[in-house]
């Protein structure tokens, strides 16, 4: 593959179309973000260190491209929706594909960084269909597989290239993204039991924890089509509430989706008596004593027959339907923000289908 001298990846025209991949990235990904799926796929393969070392075997694993003894497969790697937003969002203000590249690139390896972390923190076994890496290699390697995606991010970022002031600026952005997500996991953590938490506070959790990577995806794209700041400001928070859309319904899909379509058991936030939304919201319309109910469930993890009582007094609260309706609402109020923005209508409509995604995915 031909390279461009100047540039730190393959140029978009380069990229072989399109690799094949699995239904991860699912059918419902919206056009204007699964037709740029092979160039970020390309970009992140690039970017990795080497599959022959250990280090890049064990990421090239997490990413679904390769089984744990290093056989290909033809897995791909999730549905790169914080790549695809950072792209879109290049393009959304005037940008060439290639300019995007680094931080699609970056804010991908960040987030699958996060993920390798959050599943040790969380003790989860299980991740897109497949075993976690630290539940093959052990804690201490799946430390070292988070860092050097961490590392990766930055070094793909800010290779040398055209642009640097702008990718410097992304950098900047996505370091406090990185930040803020950090703190959103120290407070999800800290708030596990804790079904008596304030919605307010259930929003901060999520908006740094979900919505700052979001965030920072639309932020990164625009400034490095070299966006006004009122547009770079706007989409950021376009992408946060976003990710509130997307973390509350990452919650209703762990209390009440398909465990054969999310790929991880419906039981496990509320196994660990995770503080979800579903929670939030039944807990603030409960009686007082459904609440000393849920209070004294959410305590005693290991009593028998928690989890079957505590989805029964979601359901006497009008569970699911209440979670879904609020969901709706942030999605329409991510749109209201990128109609702000001064994008073209015709963007616009795009990220509401983008939001609709979001909001209604299975998986």
């Amino acid at each position: 593959m031909s390279v461009v001298v100047d540039a730190p990846f393959p140029a978009a025209d380069t990229i072989n179309q399109p690799r094949s991949r699995s239904d991860d990235a699912g059918p419902e990904l919206p056009r204007s973000l699964s037709r740029r799926l092979p160039i970020i796929e390309e970009a992140l393969r690039w970017a990795l260190p080497v599959q022959t070392s250990p280090l890049g075997k064990m990421c090239a694993y997490h990413l679904g491209w390769v089984t744990p003894d290093g056989q290909p497969t033809a897995s791909g790697s999730g549905k790169l929706l914080r790549a695809a937003l950072a792209l879109w969002a290049c393009e959304a203000c005037g940008g060439e594909v290639d300019w995007g590249i680094p931080a699609a690139a970056a804010v991908e390896l960040i987030h699958n960084f996060t993920l390798v972390h959050d599943d040790i923190q969380d003790g989860d076994v299980q991740r897109r269909h497949r075993p976690t890496v630290w539940s093959i290699w052990g804690e201490a390697q799946g430390i070292n597989v988070g860092d050097g995606l961490f590392a990766t991010a930055y070094m793909t970022l800010l290779a040398p290239g055209p642009r640097a002031d702008r990718r410097m600026r992304a950098a900047r952005s996505l370091s406090q993204a990185v930040l803020e997500v950090i703190e959103g996991q120290c407070l999800d953590l800290a708030l596990e039991g804790r079904p008596d938490t304030p919605r307010a506070t259930y929003v901060r959790l999520i908006t740094a924890k979900t919505g700052a990577l979001l965030g920072a995806s639309l932020e990164m794209g625009a400034l490095l089509a070299g966006a006004p700041g009122r547009t770079v400001g706007k989409l950021r928070s376009a992408g946060r509430l976003l990710g509130q859309t997307f973390q509350m319904r990452d919650d209703w899909l762990g209390t009440f989706g398909d465990p054969e379509r999310t790929g991880k058991g419906r039981g496990g936030d509320l196994a660990r008596r995770k503080l979800t939304y579903p929670v939030i919201s039944a807990y603030s319309r409960a009686s007082y004593a459904e609440q000393r109910d849920l209070c004294d469930l959410f305590a005693e993890p290991d009593t028998a027959g928690g989890e079957p009582r505590i989805r029964e007094i979601l359901a006497g609260l009008g569970e699911p339907a209440a979670s879904v309706a609020a969901i709706t609402q942030t999605a329409q109020a991510a749109v209201t923000a990128a109609a702000s923005s001064g994008l073209d209508p015709s963007w616009v409509d795009d990220f509401s289908a983008i939001t609709e995604f979001v909001a209604h995915r299975v998986r």
